[in-house]
């Protein structure tokens, strides 16, 4: 699997799911069935020997599915499990001291609030943009909302995928797809929904359908 061949990215978020009272194994395993074929494990303010564990336990299952896995934020824990790449945020380890330690084969993902942040992540040798927060959302403590004129920017400079976050579900994935753009990276948007494999069906048709 490569990140061109992906259209849904699922953030599968730890506190969230538990809110929800949803098993994170039956969450990724009903996005992918959906078309969801990139997934991350994220959770936030726990130690790395818990997101170890979690991971040990899904990376197994995402290789079965021939998905790809990351790991939110931690290099060393992507490393040591063997998963796919890292997702970093603007305030994390640089993306090139993270090159340099994971090599050139690694995905390492990185978060963009703005068409600038998002070119010098490139520059730093990042695998792809999560471009956003493009629309409101409450998936994250802090979030700086950014535009579908920024992202539509990003996408005309960028040469690596641009992944736009924040905010996007069933409603607004359309104003995604209406830019020209066929990727999304989705939390609650998917993971909180009744039938996630539903939802995850409804926004990858959404965005693949012909304009």
């Amino acid at each position: 699997m490569k990140l061109d061949d992906v259209n849904i990215y699922v953030i599968l978020d730890i506190p969230l799911l538990a809110k929800f009272g949803v098993n994170v194994v039956d969450a990724m395993k009903s996005a992918y069935l959906g078309g969801a074929k990139m997934f991350q494990l994220r959770y936030k303010g726990v130690p790395d020997g818990e997101i170890y564990r979690i991971g040990k336990e899904l990376i197994p299952i995402a290789k079965n599915l021939g998905a790809i896995f990351l790991i939110n934020d931690s290099l060393s824990v992507a490393l040591a499990l063997g998963a796919d790449g890292v997702h970093l945020g603007e305030r994390d380890l640089p993306i090139f001291e993270a090159r340099k330690i994971a090599g050139g084969k690694f995905i390492i993902g990185a978060s963009a609030s703005s068409v600038e942040s998002a070119m010098r992540a490139e520059k730093q040798g990042a695998s792809y943009i999560g471009y956003g927060a493009v629309f409101e959302t409450t998936t994250k403590k802090d979030p700086c909302p950014g535009s579908l004129d920024g992202l539509r920017q990003a996408m005309e400079i960028a040469r690596i995928p641009e992944f736009p976050l924040g905010g996007i579900n069933e409603d607004t994935v359309g104003k995604i797809a209406e830019i020209g753009c066929r990727k999304v990276c989705i939390a609650s948007g998917i993971i909180t929904k009744p039938d996630i494999r539903a939802a995850t069906e409804k926004i990858l048709k959404i965005l693949t359908e012909e304009k």
